[in-house]
This record gives C-alpha cells, structure tokens and sequence, in this order.
C-alpha cells in the first residue's frame, strides 16, 4: 500500500519532468521535412514494385520469395537536408498549408526521387516570395507623412457676412425656471 501512495505521488507531483514545447517554427520545420520524407520512401516504393512488375513479365518467372531485406533508399544528404531544414523555419504556420498543396501538385508530374528535394525548396521559395513586405521603420514613417502631406488641405476662415460681430450681439433671454427654483435674472 505505501508502495502505491509513493508511485501515485510521484506521478502527480507538480515537480515532474515535462518536456518542454516546440515553437511554431520548429512544428511547421518538422511538418515539412516529414511530408518530404514521406513522399520519397512511397515513390521509392511505388518505383521498386514497378521494376518488379517489369522484371516479372520480362523474365516470366517471379523471385521476390527469395529477397529478404529491402535495398537501402534514397536519403537526402546531411548538408541539403540542413539548408532544408533552415529554409523550412522561416516558414509560418499559415503559409505550411500552402507549401503541402503546391508540393503535393507538383508531384502529379511524376518527377524522381532525387528531384523531390529541389521541387520542396523551390515551393517554399515561390511561398515565401508571395509573402506582402515588411517595410523598415524609415519606410513607414516616409510614408505616413507623405499620405499626411497629400491629405491636409489648407483650409481659410472666413467670416460671414450676414452675422454681425459677437460683441454687439444681445444675450439669449432666459425663459423662467421651474417654480421650484427661485428666478435670478443677470441684467448686462
């Protein structure tokens, strides 16, 4: 029992190890990169059961019984994958969608397996591309006086000619006030 009292404590502790969370940036990197890796392992699949197809009617004899391991497949260099990586943390959450679907359009081409690499970056380059400027400081504070300048007209007071001055004008008389209220009456 005390056993059990110690495991239960030790579990719900508030001091326990909890891993610390993943940035927006380092998801939509991981997002990416397993989407990639994804599409090159099935090409490769779907290549290897083509040429066993082929091999099959070819020869007319069928010996994938006697294959016991799979051959080693494509795996993208450790530098490219690196600058991969890197290009893929500038991506937002937003723009990930985006990139998925133009990647996966691009596939439809049948392209190889080697090629995927170049056509992941060129998606996220044409992406990133679209993205509207950010514009410096200076930029912003050109502009708005600018716009300021363009929109400030110069506007001139004129006095009207049916008014007469407002020194000479007479005071409103006031009506009375409620009956509750005694009446003070100011005499200019």
């Amino acid at each position: 029992m005390a056993l059990k009292s110690i495991w239960k404590r030790y579990w719900t502790s508030p001091d326990t190890y909890r891993a610390p969370e993943k940035d927006e940036h380092m998801i939509v990197s991981e997002t990416l990169m397993s989407e990639l890796d994804h599409h090159i392992k099935e090409m490769e699949r779907l290549y290897r059961e083509q040429d066993h197809e082929e091999e099959k009617r070819r020869t007319g004899v069928d010996y994938s019984w006697l294959v016991s391991e799979q051959p080693k497949g494509y795996e993208i260099p450790q530098l490219e994958r690196l600058e991969l990586e890197e290009l893929c943390y500038k991506v937002s959450s937003t723009e990930c969608g985006k990139i998925v679907a133009l990647f996966r359009d691009a596939l439809l081409r049948e392209p190889g397996v080697r090629d995927l690499t170049r056509i992941m970056r060129a998606c996220i380059a044409q992406v990133v591309e679209q993205r509207p400027k950010e514009e410096s400081l200076t930029e912003w504070l050109t502009r708005r006086s600018l716009t300021s300048l363009k929109l400030r007209q110069v506007t001139k007071v004129a006095p009207s000619a049916e008014m007469e001055d407002i020194e000479m004008q007479n005071p409103p008389r006031r009506e009375n006030r409620a009956m509750s209220m005694p009446n003070f009456s100011v005499s200019l």
